[in-house]
């Protein structure tokens, strides 16, 4: 299937002429907007800034601007906006008009009392990028900062250079004497002129504030969090608004706060992992290990979080014979409701004493992250297992218990796998797991001022909040601002052009007959569409047959002499993908020059590629969450449909029939139990084949 942009975006969204200060009377106020606005844009604005008025009864409105487009207002009301910088009679907070004569808030508190602060989350870093580039564009200038992890931003060289980041600059960072020399330089880097108001970057991205980082040796990660504390914009994953361990690590005060979750198809599964824990046994008993060799600097704190992990490990060795087998290679047994508060109690974990146990833990946690202590403390990863372990409990318990048939508990056996995924034995896992969004989600929408919730697929919204828990108050559902008519052509390409069938079911695919015909189509279709092309596949093993088999007969010399050719690598390494998507949108930009090896002996000579192409797989990373705006995706193609067949799911099964043989082969060691279980496996995936 290909679906190409025939032409350059509609004519009515393209920047406003003349100006970039214009503005659009939109609900009784002056909105700013760099582009003529779609009508969706309009109502989207119109509704929100009308629900942030009525929650915000501080709020004034501004008035008019007589030069500014009129619009009839799209929703019935009309509410607060920006104002845009260049009215210096008028604050930029949420529209709210002040006399020339007030003086400015000198503190944060003083600042909320006009307006609230605006966290904008999404997925990735990479949506938050996109976001910043429109922010940009706008005339409104507030205090921002971006939040990230030390990954991103870390310029200590020495850091950089270690296993463990954040182990190594929690380390250096309570050092009183060495340190981090990174960190002493974190004002110098917030007083650097290129962020502050009219600087270059006073509008800037992660990369922005590392390079101005490693211009006066500082640290960007402890400067964006002081900047956070006095922004009034503040940019972040997900997990830096929802997840209630990384609110409290980074110190982000949702209080009264606006939160708009782009992205929010993937709010549900967030909310409910922000409040699950998986914990294996060998992290449980690193942690026991640990308390133990710290109960003689407290033992009123460290004794009782002894005694606990010593109490939930012994309840996993006597579940351990009881397991029963759910799915391939996996063995668990799960409780829910009062069962799992019963099991829980067997463990010595209950509503009586767990808050004891919280405030030891909430005081070990702060110790080992805070105080220079005179004896060992945690390590990094037992504060992780300690965090997670009573974060999941807390939401557990909470409520007088009335979240209790919320979690499911479990207790799970499954193989245990070295570097080279070599089954060694096998592995138990303590789970709690939040079943309902709405455990966490209602305490958000219960601190903040506001939740704005958008994404392009949010349908059924019906179903939605009662999934979260929360009653919307204003829902807007908009068409599409593509014309599909004039903007955007699809078609299934059936056969290539020399007439062979393009049918890239199972029985085809592999054939070398199939691969070279799609090969040259995607050949032709490089050579007429312009920058930059996204080709998707069913599987990464597809992908990977098809690119060796071009590599070897020269079709891939023939793709590569049309686009730069990109290619999604499978696996979670972040930075090796994060470069491969700058070099496409580099490649799509014109900007990038390779050597021209189309021609024999002629190893030296450049040749400006038409665009680039990435070749991605379905589901993957390529395929949600990143902007391919305009020239970035003149063309999809999509090949053969992601679809299971039938005959790969029976290799498939074989395949795990021959793995549970040999797994199990070596651990049943002449145990009964252990024997039986195998055979079951054994019998199970035999008849699955079947």
């Amino acid at each position: 299937m290909v679906a190409q942009h025939r032409s350059p975006p509609s004519a009515n969204q393209i920047p406003s002429s003349g100006s970039s200060k214009r503005a659009y009377h939109v609900g009784g106020i002056s909105v700013e907007f760099p582009y003529q606005p779609y009508g969706t844009q309009l109502a989207f604005m119109g509704r929100q800034t009308q629900k942030l008025k009525n929650q915000y009864a501080n709020l004034t409105l501004s008035e008019p601007d007589p030069e500014a487009m009129i619009y009839p207002n799209p929703i019935i009301g009309h509410g607060g906006g920006f104002v845009p910088e260049t009215q210096p009679s008028k604050n930029l907070l949420a529209g709210v008009t002040e006399p020339t004569s007030q003086a400015a808030p000198s503190s944060k508190a003083e600042q909320m009392e006009m307006a609230p602060t605006i966290f904008y989350a999404s997925r990735t870093h990479s949506q938050i990028s996109q976001v910043v580039r429109e922010y940009r564009k706008t005339g409104y200038r507030v205090p921002m900062a971006i939040l990230a992890s030390r990954k991103r931003y870390c310029t200590n060289e020495t850091v950089n250079r270690s296993g463990n980041i954040d182990e190594k600059c929690k380390l250096l960072t309570k050092n009183p004497e060495g340190g981090c020399s990174y960190l002493k330089n974190v004002q110098k880097l917030m007083d650097h002129t290129s962020l502050q108001k009219g600087g270059c970057h006073e509008v800037h991205d992660i990369e922005d504030l590392v390079k101005v980082g490693n211009v006066v040796e500082g640290c960007p990660y402890y400067a964006a969090r002081l900047m956070a504390e006095e922004a009034q914009l503040v940019f972040c994953p997900y997990s830096y608004v929802i997840n209630p361990i990384v609110r409290r690590a980074m110190d982000i005060d949702i209080q009264g706060a606006i939160l708009v979750l782009d992205e929010a198809h993937n709010i549900e599964d967030i909310a409910r992992d922000a409040v699950s824990v998986d914990l294996n046994e060998d992290a449980l008993q690193k942690l026991q290990t640990e308390l133990r060799q710290v109960c003689s600097g407290d033992a009123m704190i460290y004794q009782p979080l002894y005694k606990m992990t010593q109490d939930l490990l012994s309840w996993m060795e006597r579940k351990k014979s009881k397991l029963e087998m759910r799915e391939f290679q996996q063995f668990y047994s799960c409780w829910t409701g009062d069962q799992a508060l019963r099991e829980l109690q067997e463990a010595n974990i209950t509503q009586l004493s767990f808050p004891n146990l919280l405030d030891c833990a909430q005081k070990t946690i702060k110790d080992a992250t805070v105080k220079e202590a005179e004896f060992a403390l945690l390590s990094g990863m037992s504060v992780t297992t300690l965090e997670g372990l009573f974060s999941a409990l807390k939401y557990f318990f909470s409520r007088n218990g009335s979240h209790i048939s919320d979690y499911q508990l479990a207790v799970q056996r499954t193989v245990k796998k070295d570097t080279k995924n070599v089954v060694t034995g096998w592995t138990h896992t303590f789970s709690l797991w939040c079943l309902n969004p709405a455990v966490v989600f209602k305490e958000i929408t219960d601190l903040s001022l506001s939740v704005i919730l958008t994404s392009g697929t949010l349908s059924p919204m019906n179903s939605f909040p009662s999934e979260l828990g929360v009653n919307f108050g204003t829902c807007i559902e908009a068409p599409h601002v593509v014309n599909i008519k004039s903007q955007v052509w699809t078609a299934v390409i059936s056969s290539s052009y020399e007439k062979y069938p393009l049918n890239a079911s199972y029985k085809t695919a592999s054939t070398f007959a199939f691969q070279d015909a799609l090969g040259k189509s995607l050949e032709e279709i490089l050579k007429v569409v312009p920058a930059g092309s996204l080709v998707f596949f069913p599987s990464y093993s597809m992908m990977g047959k098809l690119c060796k088999r071009w590599q070897e007969t020269g079709q891939w010399s023939k793709l590569h002499a049309q686009k730069s050719l990109f290619v999604e690598p499978r696996g979670g390494n972040q930075e090796e993908f994060d470069s491969l998507l700058k070099g496409y949108y580099k490649s799509v930009s014109g900007s990038e020059k390779v050597p021209d090896r189309t021609k024999k002996g002629n190893k030296k000579a450049d040749k400006k590629k038409n665009g680039g192409a990435f070749l991605a797989v379905c589901r993957g990373k390529v395929s949600e969450g990143i902007d391919f705006s305009d020239d970035n995706a003149r063309v999809v193609i999509i090949v053969g449909i992601p679809f299971p067949n039938i005959n790969d799911v029976k290799v498939h099964l074989k395949k795990k029939y021959n793995d549970t043989f040999k797994s199990t082969k070596n651990l049943i060691s002449g145990n009964e139990w252990y024997c039986h279980q195998a055979f079951r496996a054994l019998n199970q995936a035999a008849a699955e084949i079947q």
